[in-house]
């Protein structure tokens, strides 16, 4: 067994080691706007639900690798809220292009030809071509991490979900959104990726207690 040393290791190497062992990880393909008006398209995949009652879900956000903060983080912030884009498999060959440390004054939307769309209950614009996205406005921002430290510092920015829209594409016959349909790409290691296909899906039963241990019985 190889072993790993977190106090001996920098911060770095420390958030390498957890983003190529919590894997897959869900990628919200985070849309925001600037008070001046440029759009914004950012892939965070440290994102989770949290609570259906407010209806939350929690991304951190970190600095910028010249430490400054990112763009996304500084336009959700100033506006009070953000579009989280499902990224399905028809955003997969473009992660990395709205990945890139761009200048604050660089359209995303124009960078990989997608159609930005008004949102319904946030200024944030979302992404015309999401199969789904949840409109979010800021429930409560947490900083974590050593400050002013690339790969230490985030927030962690939790955001309540008050309006969610997807397409009909992605229903099944009995009308509930059908995985495959929507065919999720999630983040691995690294610059690796993994698609959603039939043959990696599978389902296994929840019975209740007392059937289960029923069944344990010679």
């Amino acid at each position: 067994m190889v072993s790993f040393d977190p106090s001996d290791s920098s911060a770095m190497d420390r958030q390498f080691m957890l983003s190529q062992l919590v894997v897959p990880r869900p990628i919200a393909m985070v849309s925001t706007q600037s008070a001046d008006g440029i759009p914004n398209i950012a892939p965070m995949s440290y994102f989770m639900p949290i609570t259906g009652s407010p209806m939350l879900v929690g991304i951190t956000m970190g600095l910028r690798e010249d430490g400054e903060q990112k763009h996304s983080y500084e336009n959700a912030v100033a506006s009070g809220d953000f579009v989280i884009n499902i990224t399905s498999d028809n955003f997969s060959e473009q992660i990395e292009d709205v990945a890139l440390e761009s200048p604050a004054d660089v359209n995303e939307f124009d960078l990989v030809g997608w159609t930005p769309v008004p949102a319904t209950k946030v200024s944030s614009p979302a992404i015309g071509e999401a199969l789904a996205r949840l409109e979010c406005t800021i429930h409560q921002v947490v900083e974590l991490g050593e400050p002013n430290v690339p790969f230490g510092e985030v927030h962690l920015v939790i955001g309540e979900v008050v309006w969610v829209t997807y397409d009909d594409s992605i229903l099944n016959e009995r009308g509930r959104i059908d995985p495959l349909l929507l065919a999720p790409v999630s983040r691995l290691g690294l610059r690796s990726f993994l698609r959603t296909v039939p043959e990696g899906v599978y389902s296994l039963p929840r019975i209740p207690w007392d059937d289960y241990v029923a069944q344990q019985e010679p």
